[in-house]
């Protein structure tokens, strides 16, 4: 019998967590003391900019996050990522349902992502303009994405010509002066050209990559703080769906549902061991049982 060869040690994280640390008495939460440092001082949009960013928000910053929370709360559960969390919901658990709806918006066109995508995008355009915003260069930019893409990210709303909630955000922006920082200056711009070439008008995708680029964000992780100023709005929805009452949004009583098609076919084999003649299929209405 041979000897049991050891096992190599396992290699050590290339740096430690900087999240969090429990303690006795006090934990600490990106190096700050959860009870002295944050507790009574700290909001809940604070806390998520400090998850994301690393780093506290001022109270301004925090402050256009709760804007961007309200003004983005288009929650009517006929919207189908909503629908689906209330279908989900209606077999009686939340926590599933809010998961479902999560994972599915994971990549997707509409929802918190396509504000990632926006973010990337603006963030191109920001890079390749390094700060000149003459109309014949913003022009050639954008005509130059163009060639490459389909559409532009954060520029377009469906069934309607102005997203009504940008509407609303921009005198938000304007009334703390970040329409004066640097990436809402060129979102902007781009839009100018965008409005006149392809006659769309921006969304609140890119309007909220513009102020959050301008906090510093990475692009990559605007998705992620767009899913958590929408959250509330699954949350509800799960809620609501789980109630005993919403059973039908999970399967209809059957006097609600008919069939109208072909009949049943029976296979030659089976029609072998039945008895049965070969015979065409016709079209029945059968009503459900």
């Amino acid at each position: 019998m041979s000897a049991r060869t050891a096992a190599p040690p396992v290699p050590p994280l290339d740096e430690p967590t900087r999240t969090a640390h429990w303690g006795w008495n006090e934990h600490r939460y990106f190096g700050h003391r959860v009870f002295e440092d944050l507790t009574g001082r700290e909001s809940l949009a604070g806390l998520v900019g400090l998850s994301i960013l690393g780093r506290r928000l001022t109270a301004d910053e925090a402050g256009m996050l709760d804007d961007a929370a309200v003004v983005n709360t288009l929650a009517d559960p006929r919207i189908w990522p909503l629908k689906l969390t209330r279908t989900i919901a209606s077999y009686g658990r939340i926590m599933p349902a809010l998961a479902a709806g999560v994972l599915m918006l994971d990549g997707g066109r509409v929802g918190p992502y396509t504000g990632c995508e926006a973010a990337k995008v603006l963030h191109r355009f920001h890079a390749e303009l390094s700060g000149s915003l003459e109309p014949e260069r913003v022009q050639a930019v954008v005509d130059a994405y163009l060639s490459e893409n389909r559409f532009v990210w954060g520029f377009g709303t469906p069934y309607r010509k102005k997203d009504e909630r940008l509407v609303a955000f921009r005198p938000c922006v304007e009334r703390r002066g970040r329409h004066l920082l640097p990436y809402w200056k060129t979102m902007e711009a781009v839009a100018e050209v965008v409005r006149a070439t392809r006659h769309e008008e921006p969304n609140i995708g890119i309007a909220v990559a513009a102020v959050t680029l301008d906090m510093g964000l990475d692009p990559e992780a605007n998705g992620t703080l767009s899913l958590a100023i929408m959250h509330h709005m699954f949350i509800a929805q799960a809620i609501e769906g789980a109630k005993p009452d919403h059973a039908a949004l999970r399967e209809l009583p059957s006097e609600y549902v008919s069939y109208r098609g072909r009949a049943p076919r029976v296979s030659p084999r089976a029609q072998q061991q039945l008895g049965l003649e070969s015979r065409p299929a016709r079209e029945v209405t059968r009503e459900a049982e």
